[in-house]
């Protein structure tokens, strides 16, 4: 066997694989190694004293010769072999000629995944590469026929006799080094030290406090690799950020994403809607340029829901960009919707029974799209909530200075000189500045955690002191995830990655938050949705037959309350004609109509406080529905002290014009 430091001289991967360190302890400068396994050889130190040195002779003598495993490097007789330790028919103690169990490969660490299956981890070289390859294998399929496909897939011949398969099982289950690792099918942060960072190609930034394995998607490990420096990057995309609003929110949620553990924030994202000549998907492309090359790494919504899961999940405490999400059907957003903001895939079926392992994940979304996601959702008869609306604020991706996306062309002549210009350069230089950035930020949470969380706190707060005072609860939490990526937009343009001055980035993402804030208004979404939902009803059946003004000339009949009430079809309710000059009509709209038809499977609570803290639906001190008055409960048309749901007015008393003293008393 070749010695390990002459191999070394020709060998392309010197540098630590996965986590995984090039140890030179595993491999002495011998013809054969042998395996360090549980007992199948003991190894023993230099001896040091006399006592020692007895001991040693003691230990060997009653142990015996026994038998062992070894792997040959290189060289025609390269293979991992089994030596049988034997006894001739005198007693004398012989090793039996080596048995070749396969290819040469080693164990160099083992271990559990987070779902607590065990793993090994099998080093060897690549025929043909020259380059050592790291894999982690379950523990489970050793000795199954998937295990065998397994190794022969990673081009390990298979010595294909029984007993040396047998023997070949054990190599793997008990051989080698005994080194502990945690093997992550998750991207992101190793553990809550924050000090160790997994790429979703399995390369870790930072030092965990254990050794990391990534056995999660790598579909995509040559888009994450990091082409040209940091310098080239800034020269190219890095100073056009300054000024161009929509570019710096992209590239502050791609900094922002690590910190959503650190700062204890939920999933979420950002979506940018506009027009397809406008270049609205500029502002991803740019900002994936950061992680890896963005022509591959873009993913489109109507992908499928397996697809996101997994991107999800490699992309944990990172950034996903989801383009045109006009192309994905209604089952594929409601899917993809549920793995951004739970931050988990939906349950399913194991073979063991139960579910399969509960991945998580934290992430934020770069989204874009012709319209909000609201518009889609509509269209395919699902309900875009006010939580979902919350955590991927629409923002209009026009920043209306006549430049599409853009309001600083810098030196430029048109706007699509410049997007073309970012295009390309995002192809040619990209992966370098998320890695600047979480090297840093791995040395920081290392050296200070504590003060580091609050260097970003006071950038945080900094951003939101300067929003409006009336916001309402849910712009409140929008505003936040606006804020984060502020923060870590000017920490990142202080730890020289950016080249954005201070102050800058900060400013363009408080004008997106300003354009948001604008298109959805500082009151809750849910309250927006109440009325509009009651404004349609009462404006397309307020003046239908479905209410009925004069009961006694009405045609047709139902039975209400145990009463019956001479009505048409659809019966709705009634409308009264005020007795007052000016005033507008009463309605009083049925139970099962108001709640089928208004609060639409809303919380009924809810839906009649907002409409009456608008002075809309008349109140009776703390009951939401007012009495009936004598004209309809006469002559048995309605039960008497019967209770209804009362709207003063076809719109709410600000549209309606109407003066509304007294009417909730």
């Amino acid at each position: 066997m070749t010695d390990r430091k002459d191999e070394n001289q020709n060998d392309k991967s010197n540098k630590p694989e996965n986590g995984v360190p090039d140890d030179p302890k595993r491999a002495p400068n011998s013809g054969k190694q042998p395996s360090k396994g549980k007992g199948r050889l003991k190894l023993h130190t230099s001896v040091k004293s006399d006592f020692e040195a007895l001991q040693h002779i003691t230990e060997t003598e009653d142990e015996g010769l026994r038998s062992y495993y070894s792997v040959t490097r290189s060289g025609i007789n390269a293979g991992v072999y089994f030596h049988e330790a034997a006894n001739s028919k005198d007693g004398t103690p012989y090793v039996k000629p080596p048995v070749l169990l396969s290819d040469p490969f080693e164990i160099v660490g083992r271990g559990q995944s987070t779902d607590e299956k065990e793993y090994r981890l099998l080093r060897f070289k690549r025929h043909g590469s020259g380059e050592y390859r790291t894999v982690a294998m379950p523990l489970e399929i050793a000795g199954r026929p998937d295990g065998l496909a397994f190794l022969r897939a990673n081009g390990i011949s298979v010595n294909q006799n029984g007993q040396a398969i047998s023997r070949l099982v054990n190599y793997i289950q008990w051989e080698g080094d005994q080194t502990e690792y945690l093997f992550s099918k998750r991207g992101g942060w190793c553990d809550e030290t924050f000090t160790a960072y997994i790429m979703p190609n399995g390369e870790i930034i930072g030092k965990p406090e254990t050794p990391v394995f990534y056995i999660g998607d790598l579909s995509k490990k040559r888009a994450y690799g990091a082409v040209g420096s940091l310098e080239e990057w800034q020269e190219n995309i890095g100073r056009y950020l300054e000024g161009n609003s929509r570019l710096l929110l992209a590239v502050g949620a791609v900094f922002a994403a690590p910190l959503l553990a650190i700062m204890k924030h939920e999933n979420g994202g950002f979506h940018f809607f506009g027009q397809s000549s406008i270049g609205k998907s500029v502002s991803g492309m740019t900002a994936l340029s950061l992680v890896g090359n963005p022509e591959e790494l873009r993913m489109q919504w109507n992908g499928t829901g397996l697809s996101f899961d997994n991107a999800a999940a490699a992309n944990s405490d990172g950034v996903i960009m989801l383009d045109e999400m006009g192309q994905a059907d209604g089952k594929t957003l409601d899917t993809a919707a549920y793995a951004v903001f739970n931050g988990a895939k939906k349950g399913q079926g194991a073979k063991e029974g139960g579910n399969r392992e509960h991945l998580t994940w934290r992430v934020l979304a770069i989204s874009n799209g012709e319209y909000e996601p609201e518009y889609f959702m509509k269209k395919y008869g699902l309900q875009w909530q006010a939580g979902q609306a919350v955590r991927l604020p629409a923002i209009p991706a026009d920043a209306g200075k006549g430049y599409g996306v853009f309001e600083n062309l810098h030196e430029f002549a048109r706007p699509d000189l410049l997007a073309a210009h970012l295009e390309q350069s995002a192809k040619t230089y990209h992966g370098t500045a998320l890695r600047a950035y979480l090297d840093r930020l791995t040395l920081e949470t290392a050296a200070n955690k504590s003060r580091l969380i609050g260097r970003l706190n006071a950038l945080y707060q900094a951003f939101l002191v300067r929003l409006p005072s009336d916001l309402a609860s849910q712009p409140i939490r929008a505003a936040k995830r606006f804020a984060l990526a502020a923060a870590a937009l000017e920490v990142a343009g202080q730890w020289g990655i950016t080249g954005v001055p201070q102050g800058a980035g900060a400013d363009g993402v408080k004008t997106c938050f300003d354009a948001w804030l604008e298109h959805a208004g500082t009151e809750n979404k849910e309250e927006r949705d109440i009325l509009k939902a009651a404004k349609d009803f009462m404006l397309e059946h307020g003046y239908s037959e479905r209410f009925i003004k004069d009961p006694k000339k009405a045609d047709g009949s139902i039975s209400y309350l145990g009463n019956t009430v001479e009505t048409k079809r659809n019966h709705a309710g009634f409308m009264l004609e005020s007795r007052r000059t000016g005033e507008p009509p009463i309605w009083y709209v049925l139970d099962k109509v108001f709640e089928d038809e208004i609060c639409k499977g809303k919380d009924l609570e809810l839906v009649c406080r907002v409409l009456a803290d608008c002075s809309w639906l008349k109140k009776d001190g703390r009951n939401f529905k007012a009495k009936v008055p004598q004209s309809l409960v006469g002559e048995n048309l309605l039960p008497a002290r019967i209770r209804l749901y009362c709207f003063r007015g076809i719109a709410p008393p600000e549209e309606n014009g109407a003066g509304i003293e007294g009417l909730t008393g």
